[in-house]
């Protein structure tokens, strides 16, 4: 067995568990609750609104590329994604993807 499953199932689970926490962030942003932890995309230069709303399609996104780890395409996608929705969730699945893309790319 080589270290490449554990890592690649790691980076599913951080992705998964990230663009769940965007969706939830979003919801929450959208019907106006406001938590202890900051859960919400950070997207600066979009409102409050619109930047929920992308929040969404990328934790949709997320979820969607999950399955796809082992691609360098989508875990680079996701990379950008993440980057650019900069919250709890964002950084989960901007972790998750530099995790697949190493595993992607390195022979073993």
């Amino acid at each position: 067995m080589s270290l490449h499953a554990p890592l690649r199932s790691l980076a599913r689970a951080l992705i998964l568990v990230g663009g769940v926490v965007l969706i939830l962030g979003s919801v929450l942003q959208i019907v106006g609750s406001r938590s202890i932890l900051d859960l919400t995309p950070n997207i600066r230069s979009l409102g409050l609104f619109t930047g929920a709303i992308i929040g969404l399609i990328i934790g949709v996104l997320a979820l969607i590329g999950a399955s796809q780890v082992s691609s360098p395409v989508w875990t680079i996608i996701l990379m950008v994604l993440g980057y650019l929705v900069s919250s709890l969730g964002g950084i989960l699945i901007f972790i998750g993807a530099l995790i697949g893309l190493v595993t992607a790319l390195v022979k073993s």
